[in-house]
């Protein structure tokens, strides 16, 4: 049997002895490491001190160049604002002979034109034709042809006067339900009745030169609606832009004649012609 004859104390004091140990060396390395970070750290500053340095000249000179550009473009905005407007004057004056060529290559044959206008609405252009068509059939297939315009957003119509033959309700005088037109009374059912009333009709009709629409005039006029036609306005709505540009408007928001125009859309912009409201005198 072996026996501890050693103290209690003298174990538990040599188990310290060894903690300390152990304590002292994590210290050692906790301030070998923060050193070794410090030092990384104030070189890693001083090298990105020196290429700040180093790049500051560049970043000067930048400034230098971006400084003289903005004085050269301010010197010739006055050329360059008045260049642009003399521009988009120049092309505004083809543009209604554009837009009127565009719709007129859709108008079918059997619209007989009257009239034509070009009204601006803003960025859209809202175009009236005025003519005369013959049936119902043409009213709708005009519409269906002035919907093929390029940029077209709506057309609208008006104007048509039914005049097609329609069968009234039976009565006691028409037993048949004959088709007659608008504004005329229905023709008895009795043959000789019938025979009658037709007579009747066509003794009280207009007979002769009946001027109806400047047709058969010698003199040089404007001609109307032949007999049996209606006229019909139709109203078509674009994309196209024909605003007129504004001179005035323009000069005025560069700061008045002789000034120089700002820079609204960005480093070294030039304001450009500003669209006016469309008239023609402008």
């Amino acid at each position: 049997m072996k026996l501890n004859l050693l103290p209690t104390s003298v174990s538990k004091a040599g188990a310290a002895t060894g903690m300390w140990f152990v304590a002292a060396i994590l210290a050692v390395v906790g301030i070998l490491g923060c050193v070794g970070l410090i030092g990384m750290s104030q070189q890693a500053l001083a090298s990105a001190k020196s290429d700040a340095e180093g790049k500051m000249k560049a970043a000067v000179d930048a400034k230098a160049t971006a400084d003289q550009a903005d004085a050269q473009i301010a010197t010739a905005a006055v050329i360059n604002r008045n260049q642009k407007l003399s521009e988009a004057m120049i092309e505004h004056n083809s543009k209604y002979v554009d837009l009127y060529s565009k719709v007129l290559g859709h108008v079918p044959a059997y619209y007989r034109l009257d009239s034509i206008a070009a009204t601006p609405n803003g960025p859209q252009t809202t175009v009236t034709l005025t003519g005369y068509i013959e049936t119902f059939r043409q009213y709708a297939d005009l519409s269906i042809a002035l919907w093929k315009i390029p940029g077209v957003l709506s057309v609208n119509r008006a104007g048509y006067t039914v005049t097609d033959p329609v069968v009234q309700n039976l009565s006691e005088l028409d037993q048949v339900g004959s088709a007659v037109k608008p504004g005329e009374t229905a023709l008895p059912s009795d043959p000789l009745e019938r025979l009658d009333a037709m007579i009747a009709r066509a003794g009280s009709a207009p007979r002769g030169y009946l001027n109806q629409g400047n047709f058969g005039s010698n003199t040089v006029t404007a001609r109307g609606a032949m007999p049996g036609y209606s006229p019909v306005t139709m109203t078509v709505v674009l994309s196209d832009n024909v605003q007129t540009p504004d001179p005035r408007a323009t000069i005025a928001a560069a700061g008045g004649a002789g000034g120089t125009a700002s820079a609204p859309n960005g480093f070294g912009g030039v304001a450009g012609p500003v669209a006016g409201s469309g008239r023609d005198d402008e």
